[in-house]
């Protein structure tokens, strides 16, 4: 290694490498959830609009939290942002209930019920990973930006709260598909007794 490498990977450079690479991957890893959300809210707006509604909420709400936490300085922006997808998820998702009605076919919104309630707790795992990738845990510091724990060195900081939210949003989305299940049913009752759907499978 020449002195000139020596030089870059030294601790002061690596310290100005890390400022610049921990809010690019933050940045990234909101706008793959962002787009997720946005994704699968435009397939369930029509069988499962209530789900849609949440979903589109949570982004809005995650925005309005990132614009709030941002106003005071950077430092816990994601904790803010968090936050925010949750209180536009279940606003947004309270609302949609009230106001929409699923359609059938019921039986793909159950399986996607069960598939976020399964994948929820290995998506929250792989998020804490990215997460402690673009901020190593308890930084501090004017330069860490939007990744400093502003001191909080006990129990994973903000990103522990940023992993519950995420989780606690997956389940109130799972709780969503099961009761616009329950919905799709009734439809499809009303369309197709269950009695006759019954007597044509045994046929």
């Amino acid at each position: 290694m020449t002195n000139g490498d020596q030089r870059f990977w030294d601790p002061a450079s690596q310290d100005i490498l890390r400022t610049m690479t921990g809010p690019t991957l933050l940045v990234v890893i909101f706008v793959v959830w962002a787009t997720t959300c946005a994704a699968v809210g435009l397939a369930l707006r029509r069988r499962a609009p209530a789900v849609g509604l949440a979903l589109f909420g949570s982004v809005l709400g995650a925005i309005a939290g990132f614009l709030v936490g941002n106003a005071d300085g950077p430092a816990e922006v994601p904790a803010y942002t968090a936050v925010g997808a949750s209180v536009g998820l279940f606003a947004n998702g309270g609302l949609g209930m009230i106001a929409t009605t699923s359609r059938p076919p019921s039986e793909p919104l159950r399986r996607a019920a069960w598939l976020v309630l399964i994948a929820s707790p290995v998506l929250a795992g792989l998020l804490a990973m990215l997460l402690q990738a673009a901020c190593p845990l308890y930084v501090t510091g004017r330069r860490t930006g939007f990744c400093n724990y502003q001191e909080q060195d006990l129990l994973g900081g903000w990103v522990s709260g940023v992993i519950v939210a995420f989780v606690a949003d997956a389940w109130f989305v799972a709780s969503l598909l099961f009761v616009s299940v329950r919905q799709a049913l009734r439809s499809e009752d009303a369309t197709d007794p269950k009695w006759r759907r019954l007597a044509g499978v045994e046929g």
